[in-house]
C-alpha cells in the first residue's frame, strides 16, 4: 500500500504556519496465515519539528495472532536532516509496532498503532509514536474521522527529549 499526505498553510503575514509532507510505501508477503514479511520506504519533512528531510528503508516480520491485531519488529536505515544542524544524521534503528483495530458499532471503528524505535548503537536514543483514528462511516464511500497523534523523541538533537500531541479531523472519500 502507499500513503501520502501534504499540509501547507500560511498565517496572514505569509509565513509558514504548517509545512509538512509524508510518503510511505509498504509491501507485505505472507509466509503463513499468521506471519508476514514486510518492507517499506518512507520520505518525510515537517517544519514544525525542524525536520527538513527524513528518508528510511527497512523491513521485518509481522505477526497476526488474531483478527485485526498485528505485532511487528524489524530494522531500518534512517537518514535525517534537521534545520540548524550542520550534518545529516545516519543510523540503523530497530522498529517495532502494535496495530489494533476494532469495529465498535456497525458504523464506528477505532484504529491504534503504537511504534517504538531505537538506535542500535545508542539505545537511549529512541522514538515513541502513537497514531489513533476514530471513524464514523456515513456510507460505503463517505466517512468522518478524528485523529490523534503523539510523538516523543530522544536523540542527539533532542537529548532531553521533546514531544507533541496533535488532534485533527476530516472527511474521508473512498473511490
Amino acid at each position: 500500500f502507499f500513503v501520502t499526505r501534504y499540509d501547507r498553510a500560511f498565517e496572514k503575514s505569509q509565513e509558514d504556519f504548517t509545512n509538512r509532507g509524508f510518503g510511505h510505501l509498504r509491501a507485505v508477503k505472507r509466509f503463513s496465515p499468521n506471519i508476514q514479511l514486510e518492507g517499506f520506504l518512507q520520505k518525510e519533512f515537517n517544519y514544525f519539528i525542524d525536520l527538513e528531510d527524513r528518508e528510511l528503508i527497512g523491513g521485518g516480520l509481522r505477526f497476526n495472532p488474531f483478527k485485526q491485531f498485528f505485532i511487528a519488529t524489524g530494522a531500518m536505515h534512517e537518514k535525517e536532516i534537521y534545520q540548524g544542524t550542520p550534518e545529516e544524521q545516519n543510523f540503523v534503528k530497530s522498529t517495532s509496532y502494535i496495530n489494533y483495530s476494532v469495529q465498535l458499532l456497525e458504523n464506528v471503528s477505532i484504529e491504534n498503532i503504537l511504534y517504538y524505535q531505537f538506535e542500535f548503537n545508542t539505545i537511549d536514543h529512541y522514538r515513541i509514536l502513537w497514531d489513533s483514528k476514530l471513524s464514523f462511516q456515513g456510507s460505503n464511500w463517505f466517512s468522518f474521522y478524528i485523529k490523534c497523534n503523539y510523538r516523543y523523541d530522544v536523540s542527539e538533537i533532542n537529548p532531553g527529549g521533546n514531544s507533541y500531541f496533535e488532534i485533527s479531523n476530516g472527511l474521508g472519500f473512498q473511490f
